[in-house]
C-alpha cells in the first residue's frame, strides 16, 4: 500500500491544531494546553506572555519543581549529581531559569519549535527524580552526605579517613564521625561490590585491634545477596536498611555521637 503523504500531513496538522488550545488567565495571559504530560500522569501547563524583548516567553511557572517537590525536598534534590545534570538540560535546552520557573524567549515564527524544545526540556528535568528510585552510587553519596550534615556539624565529620592501621591508605572509612568516646565509621553501601570491600576493611580493623564503632546505611539492604549481607553483618555494628528509613538513621547515629 502506498502511503498517501500529502493527505497524511494535512492530517496530522489538524489533529495537532486540534490538540493544542490556548487559554486566556484572568490577568491576561495565555496557558496553552497540550499533550504534554508528566510521568504520573499530570498535564504539563506551558504559559505564553510577552518577553521583555518583544518576542514570546513561554514559561512554566514554577510548576516543574512543584511538581517534583510532591514527593522530594526540592533544595536537598537539587543538589549535587542531581544539579549537574540540571544545570546541563538547562544549558543544553536554551532555558532560562528564575525564581523556580524554567522559561524560554523566542519570535512568534519559532513558536512551534521552541514549544517543542521546553516541553522535552522539562521532561528530562522531572526524570531526574528517577535517579532517587534507581542505584545510581553517586546520588547515594549526595543523599547519605545531605543526611550526615543535617543531624552532625561538619566540623566532627571527616571523609576518607585514614584508620591507624597498616596500610591505611586501602582501608579509608567513608566518613569517622566525632562525638563519642569511641570513634565512629560510617560506611554507605550502595551495592554489593561496596558491601564485600567494606567487610574486608573491617575486617582488616579487627584484625589489628583497632577500638571503633560502625554504621552501616545501605541504599536498598533488600537487594543484598544474603550470603553477602551475612558476612558484613558478622563484622559491622548497626545498619540502616536505606536512606529511606530516616527515623531509623536518625535514631542510631544520634545515640552513638552522644554516647
Amino acid at each position: 500500500m502506498t502511503i498517501n503523504a500529502e493527505a497524511l500531513q494535512e492530517l496530522l496538522c489538524q489533529r495537532l491544531c486540534e490538540d493544542v488550545v490556548l487559554d486566556r488567565r484572568s490577568d491576561g495571559d495565555l496557558m496553552l494546553r497540550t499533550h504534554f504530560q508528566f510521568p504520573d500522569g499530570d498535564n504539563l501547563p506551558i504559559h505564553l506572555s510577552q518577553a521583555p524583548n518583544g518576542g514570546t516567553r513561554l514559561s512554566d511557572r514554577g510548576h516543574t519543581l512543584m511538581h517534583i517537590s510532591y514527593d522530594h525536598d526540592v533544595d536537598t534534590f537539587m543538589d549535587g549529581t542531581r544539579r549537574a545534570l540540571l544545570e546541563r538540560i538547562v544549558a543544553e535546552s536554551g532555558l532560562q531559569q528564575q525564581q523556580g520557573a524554567f522559561y524560554l524567549d523566542t519570535l512568534p515564527e519559532q513558536l512551534p519549535a521552541a514549544l517543542f524544545q521546553l516541553g522535552q526540556a522539562l521532561t528530562r528535568i522531572y526524570d531526574l527524580t528517577f535517579l532517587s528510585r534507581s542505584n545510581v552510587g553517586s546520588t547515594f553519596y549526595d543523599d547519605l552526605a545531605d543526611c550526615l550534615s543535617n543531624l552532625v556539624d561538619e566540623s566532627k565529620i571527616k571523609r576518607d579517613y585514614q584508620p591507624n592501621v597498616p596500610n591505611s591508605d586501602a582501608y579509608t572509612v567513608d566518613y569517622r564521625i566525632e562525638g563519642s568516646e569511641v570513634q565512629l565509621f560510617l560506611f554507605g553501601v550502595p551495592n554489593r561490590d561496596k558491601a564485600r570491600l567494606t567487610t574486608i576493611m573491617l575486617s582488616h580493623y579487627h584484625r589489628y585491634e583497632l577500638a571503633f564503632e560502625s554504621i552501616i546505611v545501605f541504599e536498598d539492604q533488600t537487594e543484598m545477596p544474603r550470603l553477602d549481607l551475612a558476612r558484613l553483618s558478622d563484622v559491622g555494628g548497626d545498619m540502616i536498611s536505606s536512606l529511606g528509613a530516616r527515623d531509623d538513621f536518625n535514631r542510631k547515629l544520634l545515640r552513638r555521637i552522644a554516647a
